[in-house]
């Protein structure tokens, strides 16, 4: 796993020359125990490296192929290779190994705490960087036996799509024809878990939308923390209903977290409700 995603984050930035370097990387920081943590960083030095490469030897003439499919992938697998076993790996390493044991300590309001985070930064960029991070640290946490990040995390991936539908249903006059066509299809997303589906009115209103968004995401996110309920299985939306793991009857633990998601949602729509209407007067005025 951690291979794959260092190969995808080097791949995002140096685009198809980047998954050779990306993918040691990855296996560099299986290899030194540095984890999650380290495929990210491993994938992004990885990334910047072969970017670096192909500013500088250009893949031109007769020896373009040769550059593209040997320069770029072996010089730029071997650079992070050693950049990540003996110089970034092992201080990388116990930033991780310290990561999970605070993580596994984590209990009551901490837990909570640790739940409003998560949601707040899922829903902050709706598949962004900061996204992709608790993404990361979800993942992260069930290879090291805890599956309540993962729970929160799947269960605020729903958040933000069914906000903005609840929002344009019921503030229809408060929103474009558009954005109302948009709303009427979030929701259908949100189920399948998909954050994008928000992103039209993040672009066009960020100062409110995303501060709408953050706050109901957070609740939700605490109220999967607080009732410990766990996801051990990778996936998002209603496709984790029957996976998820808890100290009540499987009916009664995707109850409380798939209304948590509602919750948040209703938070959410709420907030872009006022806000929206205290921008609309202000055009007015």
């Amino acid at each position: 796993m951690v291979p794959v995603l260092s190969a995808y984050m080097s791949y995002s930035l140096a685009e198809k020359p980047g998954l050779g370097p990306g993918f040691a990387a990855g296996l560099a920081a299986d290899l030194i125990g540095s984890g999650f943590l380290g495929g990210m960083l491993g994938g992004l030095l990885a990334g910047y490296i072969v970017k670096f490469l192909k500013k500088n030897i250009p893949a031109k003439g007769t020896l373009a192929g040769f550059v593209s499919f040997w320069v770029y992938p072996v010089v730029g697998s071997l650079v992070v290779g050693l950049l990540m076993l003996f110089v970034v790996g092992k201080p990388v390493a116990a930033l991780n190994n310290g990561l999970i044991n605070w993580l596994n300590g984590m209990t009551g309001v901490n837990a909570i705490l640790l739940g409003a985070i998560i949601g707040a930064m899922v829903s902050f960029d709706l598949g962004g960087p900061i996204n992709k991070a608790a993404y990361t640290f979800a993942i992260g946490a069930i290879a090291s036996g805890n599956f309540i990040p993962y729970a929160i995390f799947a269960s605020v991936k729903m958040v933000s799509a069914f906000g903005v539908t609840i929002a344009t249903v019921l503030g229809r006059d408060l929103f474009s024809e558009s954005e109302k066509e948009i709303g009427k299809q979030t929701w259908i997303l949100g189920l399948a878990g998909i954050t994008e589906g928000a992103i039209p009115f993040m672009i066009e209103d960020p100062i409110r939308v995303i501060p709408s968004l953050v706050a109901g995401s957070a609740i939700t996110g605490s109220i999967v923390a607080f009732f410990n309920i766990g996801l051990q299985v990778p996936g998002a939306g209603i496709f984790s209903l029957a996976l998820l793991e808890g100290s009540m009857s499987g009916f009664i633990i995707a109850s409380i977290w798939f209304f948590a998601a509602v919750l948040g949602a209703i938070i959410s729509a709420i907030l872009l409700i006022i806000t929206r209407k205290q921008k609309n007067q202000r055009k007015i005025h």
